[in-house]
C-alpha cells in the first residue's frame, strides 16, 4: 500500500506543547518510516530608514542562531539514539514562520506539519491568531495539530466525519494508510443537515463502499443536524477517538466561530489530536508577510 506520510516537519520552540509534538512525530515517523525535520524559526526585527531595511541587533541574533541550533542538534542526537531507524533534519529559518515552513514544505516535499497547541488564546491572538491557527490556516500541505495534554501516540480509533465533498477520496486514502499503520478501526461519521442530506448521504454510502473494498476494519453511523461541530465533538469523546481526520473546507466553514465552538471544544476541552487534510495541488495565498509586526514565531531555547 502506498505510504502517504513520507516526511514530516515538527514546529519545534523546546516549550511542553512542542516536546509533545515532537513525540508525537517520531511515533508518526516510525510506523511510517518517515523522516522528520525538526524546524525552529528566529525572528528578526527590523527598522526602515531612508538606506533601506536595517536588522536590529545583528549581534543577538546571532548569539541566539547558534544557541538554537546548538539546541536543534542536541534534540536531534537524543532523537537518533531512541530513534536509530529513522532520518533526522534540523532547519532554521528567519524569514517569518509561515513562510519559513512553506518554503521547507516545498523544498523538502513535506507531506505532513505538525504543531503542538496549547488551546490557550490571549487577547492579541484573539485578534490576530495563535501560533497554531496561524500554521494551520497558512502554510501549504496538511496540519495536525497535537494537543499538550495528548498522551497517546497510537491512533486506535480513527474518526472521519463526511460533511464535505471536497478530496473526500483523498481523505479516505489517508484514513486508510494511517489506520493500517496503525492497526486501528475507523469511526465514519456522516453528518448532515436537511438541506445538504442527499449528497452527503450519497457521499457517506460511497466512503462505506470504499473502506469495504480495500478490507479496511470500521464502524459507522450517519447523524441529521445543523450543529455539525458540536455534535463531531460530542461523538469524538463518546467514541473514545484517538484522532480526528477533517478535510480542510471543515475548518474554513467554521472559522467564523471559531472561538465559540469546533476548536473551542475540540482542542482547548479535549486532548484530541486534529489531522487536517489539505489538498497539496492548491497552494493557500499567505497574509502574512515576512517579519510581521506581530510576533507568532517560536521562542528561543533558554
Amino acid at each position: 500500500m502506498q505510504n502517504l506520510i513520507n516526511t514530516l516537519l515538527v514546529a519545534v520552540d523546546f516549550t511542553e506543547k512542542s516536546n509533545n509534538a515532537v513525540k508525537m512525530a517520531v511515533h508518526i515517523a516510525a510506523r511510517h518510516e518517515a523522516r522528520v525535520i525538526l524546524f525552529h524559526n528566529i525572528t528578526n526585527h527590523n527598522i526602515i530608514d531612508r538606506t533601506g531595511k536595517q536588522v536590529i541587533g545583528s549581534e543577538t541574533i546571532d548569539e541566539i542562531y547558534k544557541k538554537t541550533e546548538h539546541a536543534l542538534k542536541e534534540l536531534e542526537l537524543s532523537l537518533k539514539s531512541q530513534y536509530p531507524a529513522l532520518d533526522f533534519k534540523t532547519i532554521i529559518k528567519h524569514s517569518g514562520l509561515v513562510p519559513g515552513i512553506n518554503h521547507a514544505v516545498d523544498y523538502e516535499a513535506v507531506d505532513l506539519v505538525i504543531c503542538g497547541s496549547s488551546g490557550q488564546q490571549n487577547l492579541a491572538q484573539l485578534f490576530l491568531g495563535s501560533l497554531s491557527y496561524q500554521i494551520l490556516t497558512e502554510v501549504d500541505c496538511s496540519v495536525l495539530l497535537v494537543p499538550e495534554k495528548c498522551s497517546k501516540y497510537a491512533f486506535d480509533k480513527i474518526l472521519v466525519p463526511v460533511r464535505v465533498l471536497e478530496d473526500l477520496t483523498d481523505k479516505i486514502e489517508l484514513s486508510v494508510a494511517i489506520a493500517k499503520r496503525n492497526k486501528g478501526i475507523i469511526s465514519l461519521l456522516g453528518i448532515s443537515n436537511e438541506d445538504d442530506i442527499l449528497k452527503i448521504r450519497d457521499a457517506y454510502q460511497r466512503a462505506k463502499t470504499n473502506l469495504a473494498i480495500r478490507s479496511q476494519e470500521y464502524d459507522s453511523q450517519f447523524l441529521l443536524t445543523r450543529d455539525k461541530a458540536t455534535q463531531i465533538s460530542k461523538f469524538s469523546q463518546e467514541d473514545n477517538a484517538d484522532i480526528i481526520i477533517l478535510n480542510y473546507k471543515d475548518e474554513d466553514s467554521w472559522k467564523s466561530f471559531f472561538l465559540e465552538n469546533f476548536f473551542k471544544q475540540i482542542i482547548n476541552h479535549t486532548d484530541i489530536p486534529l489531522l487536517f487534510l489539505k489538498n497539496n495541488r492548491v497552494k493557500i495565498k499567505s497574509n502574512l508577510t515576512d517579519n510581521a509586526a506581530f510576533d507568532i514565531t517560536l521562542p528561543c531555547p533558554g
